[in-house]
């Protein structure tokens, strides 16, 4: 099982889809979440997009799209869209700094850190998590022990399938912290993540999906004024307690909750989630996948023809999903001929892809609100 996989394309469809490229296509936008959580790359509205930006994005899979099941406990191996079950670490054991300070951020507790990383990648429904909150489990276990019995809680524990990690997602952190001046000095942090995709069998550091270095710095969640603070002969008198661990970690805390929203992003890019389409009615879209396959709440989706390795794009639309199933609109067709002829088809009925021409869409990123509804 692959981590991502990719469709095949023949040479000569690629040169195909390298010529049509005239003009880059533009896909997504930098935007302000409500947060303070400075810039994320998020997808533009399909309202937004021009005739150019009609494009196929990287890593879209639409092999073996009709052996998925969605039996979550018993997903075909050739399901495209099979859940890798994930087991996650968060390592913040470096620190470094110059001055005031250095202490109370080495002093920060790393599992709240984790359960965050662990819900947020939950909520995107394109893993299986397997959590680390072994307190909370045995705390529950404990409860059904007292009030349902011994033979109560190994019937519902013998029931359930236990789950075995595909994949371990690390991230690694190095925290660094500086302050300037004399009498009035400002606190600056910083936090830089970077992820890694290990295979726990094999001990295979995996390239994919390759998520870059994530760098946060505490001005991009903090005025740099409630950073500030007033020293006397070295010794505090006001303002930021850069001393006091629950004030630096309730920062740090932004700065991680931060990082983690653009960790997703990337990879909501990198993993785009893939639905097949059932029909066009006038702009109007029918989809087999919903929230099941990853689809989120208005996604921006391409729709595009695939026929024996070519791949056409026909438009962009907007989709809302339901727990099985998607609807969209096609905001914007393609202009093409196949766009057009399918566009003519479905004005004056029900367009129905054939077996052998099959049409998809592919989402192109992280929907525009989607992390301001989660903060």
């Amino acid at each position: 099982m692959k981590f991502v996989k990719y469709a095949s394309f023949s040479l000569l469809a690629l040169a195909v889809l390298a010529g049509c490229q005239s003009t880059p296509a533009q896909q997504t936008r930098t935007d302000k979440v409500s947060n303070r959580a400075s810039n994320a790359e998020v997808a533009k509205s399909a309202y937004e997009f021009k005739d150019s930006d009609i494009r196929v994005p990287s890593y879209f899979d639409t092999q073996g799209l009709d052996r998925c099941s969605f039996d979550v406990n018993n997903e075909n191996d050739g399901c495209p869209l099979k859940k890798p079950i994930v087991r996650m670490y968060f390592d913040v054991a470096r620190v470094t700094g110059e001055g005031e300070g250095v202490e109370a951020l080495s002093a920060f507790e790393d599992q709240q850190l984790l359960m965050m990383l662990e819900n947020q990648f939950a909520g995107i429904n394109r893993f299986r998590i397997v959590t680390r909150d072994d307190k909370t489990v045995s705390q529950e276990q404990q409860t059904v022990l007292v009030q349902q019995g011994a033979k109560a809680l190994a019937e519902k524990v013998s029931s359930q399938q236990v789950l075995h990690p595909d994949y371990i997602v690390k991230l690694d952190s190095l925290r660094t912290v500086k302050n300037e001046g004399s009498i009035t000095s400002w606190m600056d942090y910083t936090l830089e993540l970077t992820s890694s995709v290990l295979n726990p069998y094999t001990r295979e550091k995996l390239s994919h999906p390759n998520l870059g270095k994530i760098r946060v710095k505490s001005e991009d969640v903090r005025q740099r004024s409630e950073l500030k603070y007033v020293t006397a002969s070295n010794r505090y008198v006001s303002g930021f307690r850069y001393f006091d661990s629950a004030h630096v970690n309730a920062v740090v805390n932004d700065m991680a909750s931060r990082g983690i929203d653009i960790l997703l992003t990337r990879m909501l890019t990198e993993m785009p989630a893939t639905t097949q389409v059932m029909g066009i009615k006038g702009n109007q879209l029918s989809l087999d996948r919903g929230q099941n396959a990853g689809v989120l709440p208005n996604e921006t989706m391409i729709v595009f023809s695939y026929e024996a390795g070519f791949v056409e794009p026909i438009g962009v639309a907007h989709v809302t999903p339901s727990a099985n199933s998607s609807i969209g609109e096609i905001i914007r067709w393609k202009d093409n001929d196949l766009a057009d002829s399918i566009k003519k088809k479905a004005k004056g009925g029900i367009y129905r892809p054939n077996p052998n021409s099959k049409v998809f869409a592919v989402s192109v990123g992280t929907p525009q609100g989607f992390l301001e509804k989660r903060t």
